[in-house]
């Protein structure tokens, strides 16, 4: 009993600080246009359908890195029984000074067509292995119907704690 007392005392003194901590904020990190080459349907099965869209190159361009979209990518969406698509990318960037970048994006897909997106990196050059320690959030949205489906355009932002006044 006494093990549960403290282990409730200290949850009330770790979500009553946080809540003293502030909202975190985001920092713009790149705008990408990516391409997109023919869909492959994979099929019908349990959770759903499966398809896989190559990522086939595009550009990215932010305040800290911009480059271009290697073409050796791609999205094994899923679209649910419920019809709410769920991107699963995993694709290259290559950084305009000559870094490659590793990135997953995951999320879900809103009712007015946005997808939301949580981003993750791996990044071997000292100059962007920040990138490897980050919590990185984006908005995808698709370009109007002319476009048939052949690139996306992606905001991603990384949340940004505010400072904690030696409380932490």
């Amino acid at each position: 009993m006494r093990l549960i007392t403290s282990f409730v005392l200290a949850c009330n003194a770790v979500l009553g600080a946080s809540q003293l901590m502030g909202t975190p904020s985001y920092e713009f990190l790149y705008t990408v246009n990516a391409t997109l080459g023919e869909r492959w349907q994979i099929g019908d099965y349990h959770q759903g359908s499966r398809v896989v869209i190559p990522i086939t190159g595009g550009t990215f361009k932010g305040p800290r890195m911009s480059g271009t979209v290697s073409n050796l990518g791609a999205d094994w969406g899923l679209t649910d029984t419920k019809g709410i698509f769920f991107p699963d990318t995993r694709y290259n960037l290559r950084t305009d000074d000559g870094v490659d970048i590793y990135i997953q994006t995951q999320g879900p897909t809103q009712p007015d067509g946005r997808t939301l997106l949580r981003g993750t990196f791996q990044a071997g050059h000292p100059d962007y292995e920040w990138l490897n320690y980050i919590l990185a959030v984006g908005v995808l949205q698709r370009p109007p119907a002319e476009s048939k489906g052949k690139y996306v355009v992606i905001d991603m932002w990384q949340m940004v704690l505010p400072d904690c006044n030696g409380a932490c």
